[in-house]
């Protein structure tokens, strides 16, 4: 039975998929991903990196037949990026990529010029292709593309990312503006505290909008979305001081969709279940679907940074013993798995502890449906001090 594996945006195959001109990517790629495509290449190659470093791969469409120009806008100017373009129309271009039968069409590889704002990218009047590693020119010749050309864009950080960047293409001549169209449903947020339901001031992800994208909005008490009807929702919730939370909301036919959400004060014993964090088959390891999960909790612990937390593990082992050696383990490395994760994100090891319990506290003792399984299957945040 073959193995599965979640779609990693570090690699060629999990490519995020880029829709506009501008791309603002708040959360650098930390790592090469689940595959180190490129690699052992020699520091003198021009047209490759020596190896993936901090790397996240992108895939877009030009939208026009035009002269293709982008640059890379690092946030932090002390960053160091260097990026690859390859034509997309390549079949199984990815292990392609990975076995050097492709080769990249534009590269850029130099050392950042801090008196540029350490941008690079492609630009019309720069004379060469490729770039190599070393003192040299911040960008590449700009390129020629067909309307709807699909190609391939990796982005590496040589270092480990201080903050993260923004995409800008250009195109000359631009493509046509886009076709306006008004969303036949409202989607309407407000934000409240539990206790004495007065407005908070917070942000939201709103998942299910759009197809493969997330929607956001930040530092409000009431928000407005547009969007099309049926849609079931998932909704993100984070104010500082409070619990972070995570609404789903059922799809409607309705005009207006009106949801309040109650967020609670942050308290010792407070505690959030972290539905969206979910395992492959009997692993540790973490699907690709639970990463705005994981990200939500880390944020809390970023937006309040004296909250200390325990990460508490449960498994579904329905009409078996409790608690076995193997049941325990599991959970634990589940806990253990969502800790490392917060580590390597710079959230301080004092704060996290983590504990398995496994099936002990089911939710669901005598589960009757794959819902209730989910369910017996997750992870709590349980708040250890404010």
């Amino acid at each position: 039975m073959a193995q599965e594996r979640a779609l990693d945006p570090g690699d060629c195959a999990g490519a995020i998929f880029i829709k506009d001109s501008i791309l603002v990517c708040e959360r650098p790629p930390r790592g090469f991903g689940n595959v180190l495509e490129i690699k052992e290449n020699p520091p003198e190659d021009k047209q490759w990196l020596e190896r993936e470093h901090n790397s996240q791969w992108y895939v877009f469409r030009s939208p026009v037949k035009t002269v293709l120009e982008f640059d890379i806008i690092p946030t932090d100017p002390l960053d160091d990026i260097d990026f690859l373009l390859f034509n997309g129309a390549i079949p199984d271009i990815c292990d392609k990529v990975a076995t050097r039968q492709v080769q990249p069409v534009r590269s850029n590889i130099s050392r950042n010029d801090t008196t540029l704002g350490s941008k690079c990218g492609l630009k019309v009047g720069a004379t060469d292709d490729f770039v190599r590693s070393g003192v040299g020119k911040s960008y590449s010749r700009a390129i020629d593309v067909e309307n709807g050309e699909l190609l391939y864009l990796l982005i590496d950080y040589q270092e480990r990312p201080r903050a993260g960047f923004t995409l800008h293409f250009h195109y000359t001549p631009p493509p046509p503006p886009p076709v306006v169209v008004v969303l036949p449903q409202a989607l309407r947020l407000k934000l409240v505290d539990s206790k004495t339901q007065r407005p908070v001031i917070g942000s939201v992800t709103v998942e299910g909008m759009r197809f493969d994208s997330i929607m956001q909005g930040n530092d409000a008490s009431t928000y407005e979305f547009r969007q099309d009807k049926f849609r079931k929702l998932t909704i993100g919730c984070l104010a500082k001081g409070y619990m972070f939370k995570t609404v789903k909301v059922p799809a409607s036919g309705d005009k207006v969709v009106e949801v309040e959400i109650a967020l609670d004060p942050i308290e010792p014993g407070a505690q959030v279940t972290l539905d969206e964090i979910q395992f492959i088959g009997n692993e540790d390891k973490v699907r690709r679907a639970s990463q705005p999960a994981l990200y939500l909790l880390l944020h809390f612990l970023e937006q309040n940074p004296t909250t200390r937390v325990e990460i508490q593990g449960h498994v579904n082992g329905p009409n078996t013993k409790r608690n076995t050696k193997e049941f325990i383990e599991l959970s634990t490395s589940r806990a253990r798995t969502v800790r490392d994760f917060l580590l390597v994100n710079e959230i301080e090891d004092e704060r996290v502890v983590f504990a398995g319990m496994g099936n002990a506290y089911m939710l669901f003792p005598d589960p009757k449906s794959e819902s209730e399984s989910e369910a017996n299957r997750r992870v709590e945040v349980h708040v250890v001090s404010k």
